[in-house]
């Protein structure tokens, strides 16, 4: 039997099905994870934000596609971690803004959510480049678009069915040519773990459509692709800590390395656009993987709004001195980086 297109019921159950996917393969994004730092975390972050969208369309009454989506973007961004994360709930909320006042699903709607989520990505982050879930993303969607324009019937439900199988296709494509893009990623002999991630979504949302399986056999031959992984990241215990023989390091030598060790910082800070065009440039400055991008579609009555904001940095201190200087921080996380 195939699945719905229209309202709640039909992304409750595409969230679902992507839940249960990522799950599956979480330890195989993980083992991944080499850039922008190969700290095994993109099938972790990835399963959490998908997590954190189902618990947001199960306490929603939301019929509207656009609305829904919005609103379960905005619950994502907030509690989203890492590049893949972050950016999965970037990619939520661009494709929600098209599809306001739609409760059906349709291959030029779709096609128009794409495109919107791509601007949006690309946009977040402030060295975007090819060879990552970007590029997966626009694959995707320029498939989309090929394939609605072709249609007989683009509004019809077998015109979304084909553009869906079709683009499953292309993303796949997409995904094994990122080895090839990125040197760090030729190196390792892996594709990017948060291609492959957004790869396992859009196959939970063909299936929800179309009313099929999960493609079992959708990642079979790519790149750096082997069995489960652990769950916690090679190379660290379980408290986090690095595992095997330490070496004898003086308090002061070990205060030094830590305060020197890369980190991620993940804050939620009230700022106008003005504002967060200058904390982007200050972050510029003192890190790199910086992705800033709003939750919140209306402003305040000070005219701000609620940004999401990510970096990697060696420079903690001056780094959340940055921000909280920025603006109003509702919250502010730090975690230490492996690899």
């Amino acid at each position: 039997m195939r699945g719905k297109v229209k309202g709640r019921q039909a992304v409750q159950g595409w969230f679902a099905l992507a839940e249960q996917s990522l799950d599956a393969r979480r330890g195989q994004l993980d083992l991944l994870n080499v850039f922008p730092v190969p700290d095994s975390d993109t099938g972790t972050n990835m399963l959490a934000a998908v997590r954190t969208c189902r618990r947001a369309v199960e306490s929603s009454e939301q019929e509207d596609l656009g609305e829904l989506l919005a609103a379960v973007g905005s619950s994502a961004m907030v509690e989203a971690h890492g590049n893949s994360g972050t950016l999965l709930a970037v990619l939520l909320s661009g494709i929600a803004e098209p599809l306001h006042g739609h409760q059906r699903l349709t291959a030029p709607g779709l096609a128009d959510g794409l495109e919107r989520a791509s601007l949006r990505a690309w946009s977040a982050l402030s060295e975007p480049v090819a060879g990552t879930m970007l590029s997966v993303l626009d694959a995707i969607a320029a498939e989309i678009r090929s394939s609605a324009l072709t249609a007989e019937e683009p509004e019809s439900r077998a015109a979304l069915e084909e553009c869906l199988h079709r683009a499953l296709r292309s993303g796949r494509a997409a995904v094994e040519a990122t080895v090839d893009q990125l040197d760090v990623l030729r190196a390792a002999g892996v594709v990017d773990a948060g291609g492959t991630g957004l790869l396992l979504i859009f196959d939970a949302l063909r299936a929800t459509v179309c009313g099929e399986e999960l493609a079992e056999d959708l990642l079979d031959g790519l790149p750096g692709l082997l069995g489960p992984a652990p769950q916690e990241p090679v190379g660290a215990a379980q408290d986090g800590s690095p595992t095997g023989p330490a070496a004898s390091t003086s308090p002061q030598q070990t205060e030094h390395a830590a305060a020197s060790r890369l980190v991620e910082i993940m804050a939620t800070v009230r700022l106008d656009p003005l504002g967060a065009a200058s904390l982007r440039h200050r972050l510029d400055e003192l890190g790199d993987s910086v992705i800033i991008t709003p939750v919140d579609v209306e402003a305040d009555a000070a005219g701000a709004y609620r940004w999401r904001v990510h970096v990697h940095t060696a420079r903690r201190g001056p780094t959340a001195e940055a921000i909280r200087a920025a603006g109003s921080v509702e919250a502010l996380t730090l975690t230490e980086l492996g690899g």
